[in-house]
């Protein structure tokens, strides 16, 4: 990110396990926690979040953290964002990866005036959204910017 060259940044989360197939992730300072199952399709009770999941919610949240850190620079407000995000999961050499991830971001922006902000601020967050950029799988974005301030009002214009 601009301004950030040169530094180094630690992020750290405690993991405990609690349960049989129960662990509970932490972080400092933050008094939330996250409740990690292991998913069914490998055997668990899926009725938590799994690795998998927060795997792809950290690619989705830090898509739109950067596309917002991105708009304030470009004066772009009045925005709403949704991501959905689907990653495919294959056998290779004998051992599960993911292998592609697809990002839906919608932006929607109140005017057509605005659209060409949003393009902009998109390709910057596309290029420089951390955990995207340092994942191993290929990641295809499907990027939408639509007409309309609220879901209700939105038309989608390509």
């Amino acid at each position: 990110m601009p301004g950030k060259k040169e530094k180094q940044f630690l992020f750290s989360v405690q993991l405990n396990c609690r349960e049989k197939e129960m662990s509970v992730l932490t972080v400092k300072n933050t008094p939330h926690h996250i409740k990690v199952t292991t998913p069914i399709e490998f055997d668990g009770q899926g009725n938590e979040w799994s690795p998998e999941q927060l795997f792809l919610a950290s690619i989705s949240s830090c898509f739109v953290s950067t596309y917002l850190f991105f708009s304030k620079s470009e004066k772009l407000e009045g925005i709403e964002l949704e991501c959905e995000i689907i990653g495919q999961v294959e056998m290779i050499n004998e051992k599960y990866r993911f292998t592609n991830i697809n990002l839906f971001p919608k932006i929607m922006i109140a005017s057509e005036s605005l659209r060409e902000k949003a393009n902009k601020v998109l390709e910057k967050t596309h290029q420089h959204c951390l955990v995207a950029q340092s994942v191993n799988a290929f990641i295809f974005y499907h990027s939408e910017v639509l007409i309309g301030a609220t879901k209700k009002k939105r038309a989608v214009v390509h």
